[in-house]
């Protein structure tokens, strides 16, 4: 056992060592655009506070062919500038899954990160310092008549800190009769405004409406663009003159419920202590919970991922209200969920259904499937060395299931390699026909994205695509539902002993807990890939932090790899004595990216029963890192 795990070790080291050219985007997806889109980009500059300083506003015709882009009919307006600057660079790169990235039109040397749907482009600049929104749509032969029934449309102007939530009823005959807007401005002050008989009409394939001039109020005065997806269902646009964005769904019918499942794109902006624009992914589970990702841009700092959970009541009646109470989302015709900002709370953001590629070739990835092992989040997330990540839904990547018995984890098995950036082998865990369990290894650092391939007895199958992050947490479940439930624990309580914290276990304020994460990015000193976290030394962490029910912990006891196992980090920490009973979020944060899925459940009294060691979805021993 000790010579092979020796010459495991050895083959997995050479082919560490071989030359790799760098990766680039996979652009398999650029033909999902082609042909004319309706456009509208607002963007938000923001002081070191947070407070808005400048905003810039760009629509009109957006050309895409085979990775390039033309801008034609063009409009908008800058706050410093008087007229948008362009960017002449014109390019965009899509993958197979609809993702991909986008020259920013306003900006040199940024790109929109973007996602595409039944052809509807949503996106936002989270990598520059600016928050924005990016929407197009295909432009399609409209007319008075087309724009008929009842839309929920919620708006954000981020130049003045507004947002409004508000019903549009238009007659298919240029009317939508009587308006009344509910909004508010950031902090809480209420708006309103109504009047009466507004009239619109169609140019050119998208609606104008004319409100009335209003001195008391710079939401809505005077015209507003209205642009739609094919089947009208989905609409957005802006004032010619201002910064604002709206985005609204056709309501289904009074009453009837409304499915919401699978796989969603997603795009946002909200007000904390600024402006925060977002992009990213969710899955809706038939269990009624969601796990998402977004990727988050603070309004004076730096971009952030973040793994989240969410419930949804199922069948939602038209609309549903979060947790929080801040933000209500109305499920439209055709699936669009809206969300809108309630309370004073600024919140605006669509999440469109994506329906996954076809399954091609002999060996296929699913790419919508690539997700982290532990917390499930979905690959807009990205990768980062170490974690342990799955390929879900795939064909054929194996002749039949297989387990790893030794660690390290060896380059191949069963006949079955992981490549990434061609030529560096993941340690595999487990493979079947359509699952395929690895560690990302630690080098594939060296790049800012990665390509990974399944070779099947030498087939190879299709190549994904995807960012390489520093970091990418995701914590393990003691009784795993796709990354959601009580988080794996183990509890040292002060008299002694440990136990298993589970819902009937629960842990209690100021014990000191063990978790057992992935994705915590590379140790120092360096460990081989697939190999135990060392026993007798440290393979540390710096910068993670842990909160729990939103409470900072403190400092960590232990934040390194799992002491004895292979692809697993372990923290120690101690339960905040202000911990409330119930359960509490575990919020795990780490330089880029932040998981807050699973949860710890506490209590406030009695005692806990001992309970056999945990072993975190991993079937393999080794030693527990007890708290110092």
């Amino acid at each position: 056992m000790i010579k092979t795990c020796a010459v495991l070790l050895m083959l997995a080291a050479a082919a560490s060592t071989l030359p790799a050219a760098a990766p680039v985007w996979d652009n398999s997806g650029n033909g999902l655009l082609s042909g004319d889109y309706y456009f509208r980009q607002v963007l938000y500059v923001s002081d070191a506070n947070g407070n808005t300083n400048r905003a810039v506003a760009l629509y009109g015709t957006i050309t895409f062919n085979n990775g390039n882009y033309t801008l034609s009919n063009l409009g908008g307006v800058d706050s410093a500038n008087g007229t948008p600057n362009l960017n002449t660079i014109t390019t965009y790169s899509l993958s197979s899954t609809g993702y991909g990235f986008l020259s920013d039109p306003l900006l040199l040397a940024s790109s929109v990160s973007f996602l595409v749907s039944d052809g509807i482009v949503i996106g936002s600049d989270t990598e520059s310092p600016y928050n924005s929104i990016f929407v197009a749509a295909p432009i399609s032969s409209l007319s008075n008549a087309s724009f008929v029934g009842a839309y929920t449309i919620s708006a954000i102007d981020g130049a003045y800190g507004i947002g409004a939530t508000y019903q549009l009823k238009p007659d298919g005959a240029g009317q939508l009769g009587n308006f009344t807007i509910n909004g508010y401005v950031a902090g809480g002050s209420a708006i309103s405004q109504s009047a009466t008989n507004i009239p619109y009409k169609f140019s050119n394939n998208a609606a104008v409406i004319t409100y009335p001039n209003n001195s008391n109020a710079n939401f809505y005065s005077g015209q507003e663009f209205v642009y739609f997806s094919p089947d009208t269902n989905f609409v957005f646009g802006g004032s010619p003159n201002g910064f604002d964005m709206f985005l609204g769904v056709k309501n289904t019918a009074p009453g009837a419920n409304t499915p919401l499942g699978g796989l969603y794109y997603e795009v946002g902006m909200e007000e904390y202590s600024g402006l925060d624009s977002f992009y990213g992914t969710l899955n809706a589970l038939p269990s009624g919970d969601i796990v998402g990702h977004e990727r988050l841009l603070f309004s004076a700092g730096s971009a952030y991922g973040n793994t989240y959970w969410a419930s949804y009541p199922s069948p939602i009646a038209g609309s549903y209200t979060d947790a929080s109470g801040t933000i209500q989302y109305t499920i439209g015709q055709n699936g669009f969920r809206l969300a809108s900002g309630t309370q004073g709370y600024l919140s605006t953001g669509i999440a469109i259904p994506f329906t996954p590629p076809s399954a091609s070739g002999a060996v296929y990835i699913d790419p919508t499937g690539v997700v982290n092992t532990a917390s499930s989040a979905p690959y807009t997330a990205g990768i980062s060395p170490g974690e342990f990540l799955t390929f879900y839904n795939g064909e054929n990547l194996a002749p039949s299931t297989t387990v790893s018995d030794t660690v390290p984890y060896p380059p191949s098995l069963n006949g079955v390699k992981v490549l990434f950036n061609d030529v560096i082998a993941a340690p595999i865990y487990y493979v079947s026909a359509n699952q395929v369990s690895v560690i990302v290894p630690y080098d594939v650092s060296t790049f800012p994205v990665a390509k990974i391939q399944i070779s099947n007895n030498g087939v190879l199958s299709n190549a994904v695509t995807v960012n390489v992050n520093a970091t990418t947490p995701g914590v393990f479940t003691s009784d795993p539902v796709g990354g959601i439930g009580v988080a794996a624990l183990l509890d040292f309580p002060a008299s002694g002993g440990y136990y298993v914290v589970t819902n009937e276990n629960p842990a209690h304020p100021g014990d000191t807990v063990a978790a057992y994460l992935t994705g915590l990015g590379s140790p120092y000193p360096s460990n081989p890939s697939g190999a135990p976290g060392p026993i007798d030394g440290d393979s540390l962490l710096a910068n993670i932090g842990v909160s729990v029910g939103g409470t900072d912990v403190g400092t960590l006891s232990y934040a390194g790899l799992a002491p004895g196992l292979a692809g697993l980090y372990q923290i120690n920490f101690t339960i905040p004595s202000t911990a409330v009973a119930g359960q509490n979020t575990l919020a795990v944060g780490a330089p880029d990216s932040n998981s807050s899925e699973s949860y710890i459940p506490i209590t406030l009294s009695g005692s806990a029963q001992s309970g056999p060691s945990l072993r975190p979805q991993v079937r393999q021993n080794g030693r527990v890192r007890r708290p110092r």
